[in-house]
């Protein structure tokens, strides 16, 4: 299979935020570019743009470089923060948890913390 290259974002600071996202991130995001450039007949800088929207909107850590894990541990909803989510998962699996899904940050901290959480450490 011929692999495409990747196609260069027109304007400067959608390229420059195009740049964190991983492989499959970038390919979300020239997909949907696509999409809104030909079936929904915008211009190519104008799907650029909402196409980094749309995926900031579902991968939001690519902006913080935090990602919330929301686990299960002895029976209790848990939510994990990690700036490494490979090594994260590992941790979760040597202590028995179960990753339940992956959730933005505000969110947690709105629905689940009344807007204010304080963090500790593990120990």
């Amino acid at each position: 299979m011929h692999e495409r290259p990747f196609r260069q974002p027109i304007d400067a600071v959608v390229a420059e935020l195009v740049q964190r996202l991983d492989t499959p991130q970038q390919e979300d995001f020239e997909e949907r570019a696509g999409v809104l450039e030909f079936e929904a007949l915008q211009p190519r800088n104008h799907a650029e743009s909402l196409a980094l929207l749309d995926v900031f909107r579902r991968h939001p850590d690519v902006l913080t470089g935090v990602t919330v894990l929301q686990i299960e541990l002895d029976g209790e909803t848990q939510w994990l923060l990690t700036t490494d989510v490979d090594f994260a998962r590992r941790y979760l699996a040597d202590v028995g948890a179960k990753e339940i899904g992956v959730l933005s940050l505000a969110e947690v901290i709105h629905r689940q913390y009344g807007g204010i959480a304080l963090l500790t450490t593990l120990g």
